[in-house]
């Protein structure tokens, strides 16, 4: 009987990295910023939850739309991520899946 090798052509996944960073500490005056843009529509509805959560907690919320990243616009996302960066303590960039 003669055998058959199937070779798999897919590659292996990624390694995950499992540090999620440092914590982020008390949120009562911390300015919070969350990077959104208009790919997900459902991240609006958990943007909501996290700005209602946030508040409660005693954080300023700063929402931050990101653009295209080519040509004149790309230029101005990338000023606008600057800006961004610098007048938050904390941000939210994704759901982490």
């Amino acid at each position: 009987m003669q055998r058959i090798r199937v070779l798999d052509p897919t590659a292996p996944p990624p390694e995950l990295m499992n540090d999620p960073g440092p914590p982020a500490g008390s949120l009562s005056g911390a300015r919070v910023g969350i990077r959104f843009d208009r790919t997900w529509q459902s991240f609006f509805h958990v943007m909501d939850e996290w700005e209602r959560g946030l508040r409660e907690a005693g954080a300023s919320v700063h929402p931050w739309e990101a653009g295209s990243r080519v040509g004149e616009e790309g230029e101005r996302t990338r000023r606008g991520l600057a800006d961004f960066v610098e007048g938050i303590d904390v941000a939210i960039v994704g759901l982490g899946n």
